[in-house]
């Protein structure tokens, strides 16, 4: 029993690998700040505003088989071509780690770079899909509300 224990503590310790792509993605520019933290098998969890500056997250949600795709894709542009470095000027910037096993890289790009904007536009897109229900709920105009707004239908 204390071999077992003695065995437990010292695992307990151990690093573990993880496995898959794990990236967290932070935004920020002026009156705005995002998180999201996503992996390769489909997780995503979104916070905004507040909740990302106090590093929280308050949506959870799963990509698409084409989304998982698409962002292993991306993800495989910033291995190819990032190390761990800071190219962040100007108003705003993202903030990227990104995890693979166990190699992590950090780096900070403007919100002008297209991949991390790629990667921010696919993710906004997945958490977006939280409203999907709520707006397909809405009642829709008929066609007579429609000419009616527009001041093309009878007046009564």
């Amino acid at each position: 029993m204390k071999l077992f224990l003695l065995f437990f503590m010292i695992c307990g310790g151990c690093q573990s690998v993880v496995q898959g792509t794990h990236l967290r993605l932070e935004m920020n520019a002026p009156q705005q700040a995002v998180l999201f933290l996503a992996n390769s098998e489909g997780d995503v969890s979104y916070g905004g505003g507040l909740n990302a500056i106090e590093d929280k997250t308050t949506w959870h949600g799963r990509m698409t088989p084409e989304e998982r795709g698409e962002f292993a894709l991306l993800i495989s542009k910033w291995n190819s071509k990032r190390k761990n470095n800071s190219f962040g000027d100007g108003v705003g910037k993202y903030r990227l780690r990104v995890r693979e096993g166990s190699t992590e890289k950090k780096f900070e790009l403007p919100l002008t770079d297209t991949t991390a904007t790629k990667v921010y536009d696919l993710l906004m897109h997945v958490a977006d899909a939280r409203f999907n229900e709520t707006l397909n709920a809405l009642p829709k105009p008929s066609v007579e509300a429609m000419l009616q707004n527009r001041g093309l239908g009878e007046t009564r």
